[in-house]
C-alpha cells in the first residue's frame, strides 16, 4: 500500500460551486422573502402590472389611431406605397414617366398587395362653355381604384365613373365651371413630347372632401384616355399606386425591392402624417416616464418600509458576518422579481384584452345622425388598436429599471447600519 501527501491542490476548496452554491441561496432568500408580506408584494406587483398594461394597451389604441389616419390618407390620393420616375417625387414633369407594367406585374405578386394600379398625372386647363379653370388630371383604372378610393364614399352627385369617356370631379371645380352631370368637359394640356393634350369627358360624378384644394382642383379621368391624350406608350405611367394588407410593410417593401424606379412608402408620400405620427410618439413617451414616476415612488415606499421592518434582521446578518453590499443584493433581487413578475402580469392582461377586443374593436360613441357623415370620410364608429412589440420591450425595461432604482435609494442606508442599533430596534 503507498502513501501519498496531500497537496494544497487536494484540499482547495471548489470555488466555482461555491460561488454557485451562494448566489442560489440568496436568490432563494430574496424569493422567500418576497412573500413574508404578501398584500404588499401583491401591491406592487399590482402596481407595476397596472403601468405596463396601460402604457402597452395606450401604444396600441394610439397605433390604431395612427392606421385609421394612415388609411385614410392613402385612400384618398396617394396610396400607402408607390413607384415612380426617381425625378418625379422631386419634379412632377409630364415628361417624367416610365414603363410600369413590369412593376405592376411584380407588385401584383406581393401577398402583401391589396390592389395596384397605374396613374397618369398632369396639370391642365378644364374648360365649359366660356369658363377655364387650372386643375389636377389624374388618370386613373376606375375598375381598381374603384375598390378602395377613398372620394367614392364622398360623391355627393352621380356615381363613380366606371369606363372611358368618364370623370369624376370635386364640387367647387363643379360650381366654378357651371357643370352638371352628363355636361361635357374639355381638358387641354401640354403632352409628353410637347405637343397638345386634348381630351373631352362627361361628368358621372361630382365628389366634396375635407380639403378644399382636391375640391376646387381635382379631377379624375380614365387611364386609357389620359395615356392617348398625353400621348404615351402603352404601360407607361407617373406611378403605380399600390394599397398594402398594413401600411407598416411599406417600408419593408421599399427596402427589398430591387427596381431602377423610386419607391416610396407612405412616410415619403405623406410625410405631414409621419411628422404627427412623431410628434404623438413623443408625447406618449412623455406619458410613460410619468407613469414610471409614480410607480417608481410607489416601489421605494415599499422597500423603504421593507427596511425599516426588517431592520433587526439585516442587523443579526451583518453581526454574523454577511457585508451590506450583500444585503443590498438581495434587495434588488428582491426588486427584480416584484418587477418581473409585474411585467409578466400587465403583458399577460394586455395582450389578453388586445385579443378580445382585436377584432372587434373599440367603440366610438357616435351619434346616429353623424353615422353617414362618418361613413362618408371614411371614418369608422370603431378604433381597432395595434399591438405593438416595441411598447412591450420599452414598458418592461422603464419598469425594471425603475424598481431597480427603487430598491437601491432605500438600499443605501444599510450601508450606514451599525450591528447593534440595528439589533435594539422593533421588528
Amino acid at each position: 500500500m503507498t502513501s501519498r501527501a496531500l497537496t494544497s491542490h487536494d484540499t482547495r476548496p471548489d470555488t466555482k460551486a461555491t460561488v454557485d452554491s451562494f448566489a442560489i441561496t440568496l436568490m432563494g432568500l430574496a424569493w422567500r422573502n418576497l412573500w413574508r408580506n404578501r398584500r404588499r408584494t401583491w401591491l406592487t406587483i399590482g402596481g407595476v402590472a397596472f403601468a405596463v398594461w396601460f402604457l402597452i394597451f395606450a401604444r396600441a389604441m394610439q397605433e390604431g389611431s395612427f392606421d385609421v389616419m394612415i388609411d385614410n390618407g392613402a385612400k384618398m390620393m396617394t396610396g400607402h406605397l408607390q413607384i415612380q420616375h426617381p425625378a418625379y417625387q422631386d419634379d412632377p414633369r409630364v415628361d417624367n414617366s416610365f414603363a410600369a407594367a413590369a412593376d405592376l406585374d411584380a407588385m401584383k405578386s406581393k401577398p402583401e398587395v391589396r390592389h395596384a394600379s397605374l396613374r397618369g398625372q398632369g396639370f391642365a386647363l378644364v374648360s365649359s362653355e366660356e369658363r377655364s379653370f387650372g386643375a389636377q388630371i389624374i388618370g386613373v383604372d376606375f375598375e381598381t381604384e374603384g375598390e378602395w378610393s377613398g372620394l367614392k364614399p364622398m360623391i355627393v352627385e352621380g356615381n363613380y365613373p366606371t369606363g372611358s369617356g368618364q370623370a369624376l370631379i370635386g364640387l367647387t371645380l363643379a360650381r366654378n365651371l357651371h357643370l352638371q352631370l352628363g355636361d361635357e368637359m374639355v381638358i387641354l394640356g401640354t403632352a409628353k413630347e410637347g405637343g397638345i393634350a386634348a381630351l373631352a369627358t362627361n361628368v358621372v360624378g361630382i365628389f366634396d372632401s375635407t380639403q378644399p384644394e382636391f375640391n376646387r382642383g381635382l379631377v379624375q379621368v380614365n387611364y386609357e384616355d389620359f395615356r392617348e391624350a398625353w400621348v404615351m406608350e402603352p404601360g407607361e405611367a407617373h406611378a403605380v399606386v399600390v394599397m398594402l394588407d398594413t401600411a407598416s410593410v411599406g417600408e419593408e417593401i421599399a427596402a427589398q425591392y430591387t427596381s431602377q424606379n423610386a419607391v416610396l412608402p407612405w412616410q415619403d408620400l405623406m410625410p405631414e402624417a409621419q411628422q404627427m405620427k412623431e410628434m404623438k410618439a413623443v408625447s406618449s413617451e412623455v406619458m410613460f416616464m410619468v407613469m414610471t414616476i409614480i410607480i417608481g415612488f410607489s416601489v421605494v415606499n415599499t422597500f423603504m418600509m421593507v427596511v425599516y421592518e426588517r431592520t433587526a434582521e439585516f442587523g443579526v446578518l451583518t453581526a454574523i458576518g454577511m457585508r451590506a453590499g450583500l444585503i443590498r443584493l438581495q434587495l434588488q433581487l428582491e426588486g427584480l422579481y416584484l418587477a418581473g413578475l409585474g411585467v409578466v402580469l400587465g403583458f399577460v392582461l394586455a395582450w389578453s384584452a388586445l385579443t378580445i377586443i382585436g377584432d372587434t374593436g373599440v367603440p366610438i360613441p357616435v351619434p346616429e345622425d353623424a353615422l353617414d357623415f362618418y361613413a362618408r370620410f371614411n371614418m369608422g364608429d370603431r378604433l381597432y388598436p395595434a399591438f405593438q412589440w416595441d411598447a412591450l420591450y420599452l414598458s418592461s425595461a422603464i419598469m425594471i429599471l425603475g424598481v431597480q432604482l427603487a430598491a437601491y435609494i432605500p438600499g443605501r442606508r444599510l450601508s450606514r447600519m451599525k450591528p447593534v442599533e440595528a439589533l435594539r430596534q422593533e421588528t
